[in-house]
């Protein structure tokens, strides 16, 4: 299998073919260009995909501590005299009133995710943290999606920005992705700004659902660490940064589908972003 992979991405690379996605019912991994005042995009590369890339949810997965600073990055907890350590969550933070999560991937190993080193970007796992790197700053967005098919659900990543980034660098959720080339984009930037996006592949259509809006909530900023969640239910997409609702819409361009990560830069080549952690909930 690894010959194949290393033949097709040589075949990408020297003859400018677009390969096909294996028949798999693993998912692959696709890269898209986007720009953040215009919708053209270039046709996705789909690398092949890892295999056994997903490990079925722990139902009996530790339950979360809440952290009672969620936005800031030196986090302190109140003891009382009589109880045990508490914290406390703004109420309309998903985290507050879901209790565990079906899944918690805190990037021990690589498995869950295609790790990979591209001209474009490279995805790594390393001392418990997923690396995430845009090598060229041309608004390309790469993604590596993860295998479970999902509905109604709440998905958050934790991450932080690297030592060096500026303007609309970014890194984010791909979610409800029928296939490895289309899906919702959610992403958060250095300068503060948040986008929700779709690209729709056959048609080669990319569209704003939520253009880029400054929110009070993003830890901005090299070394700005944030949490960013999506929530859908049904037709209807909220987003949260940080446990704040940023906003609230209905769209039904994707029903079912994988989530993924993403990465791309505008400002910095080598913009580097890192997961400490990603959770789901499975909503009804």
């Amino acid at each position: 299998m690894k010959k194949v992979v290393l033949f097709c991405l040589v075949l990408v690379l020297f003859t400018g073919c677009i390969p096909q996605q294996l028949k798999s019912n693993i998912p692959g991994q696709n890269q898209i260009n986007s720009d953040a005042a215009a919708t053209e995009t270039a046709p996705p590369l789909v690398f092949a995909p890892p295999k056994d890339p997903y490990q079925t949810p722990d139902p009996n997965a530790p339950t979360r501590t809440p952290d009672p600073n969620i936005p800031t990055r030196s986090p302190t907890i109140t003891f009382t005299p009589t109880t045990t350590p508490t914290a406390t969550l703004d109420p309309e933070d998903p985290v507050s009133y879901l209790g565990d999560p079906w899944f918690r991937d805190n990037f021990v190993n690589g498995s869950n995710f295609f790790l990979y080193d591209e001209p474009q970007s490279s995805y790594r796992v390393d001392n418990n943290q997923m690396i995430l790197v845009a090598k060229k700053a041309n608004n390309f967005e790469t993604w590596s999606l993860a295998s479970p098919t999902l509905y109604n659900f709440y998905l958050e990543i934790t991450g932080t920005f690297g030592e060096e980034c500026d303007g609309k660098d970014r890194y984010g959720l791909i979610f409800r992705a029928p296939n490895t080339n289309e899906g919702y984009l959610l992403s958060i930037t250095c300068d503060g700004s948040f986008r929700l996006s779709t690209w729709e592949y056959e048609e080669e259509k990319y569209t704003s659902l939520k253009p880029w809006t400054t929110s009070e909530y993003i830890n901005s900023g090299p070394g700005g660490e944030n949490r960013l969640g999506i929530k859908t239910n049904g037709i209807t997409l909220t987003g949260f940064i940080n446990g704040h609702q940023v906003f609230e819409l209905d769209d039904s361009t994707f029903g079912t589908g994988r989530f993924g990560i993403l990465v791309a830069a505008t400002n910095t080549p080598g913009f580097t972003a890192y997961l400490s952690e990603i959770v789901y909930w499975a909503l009804k």
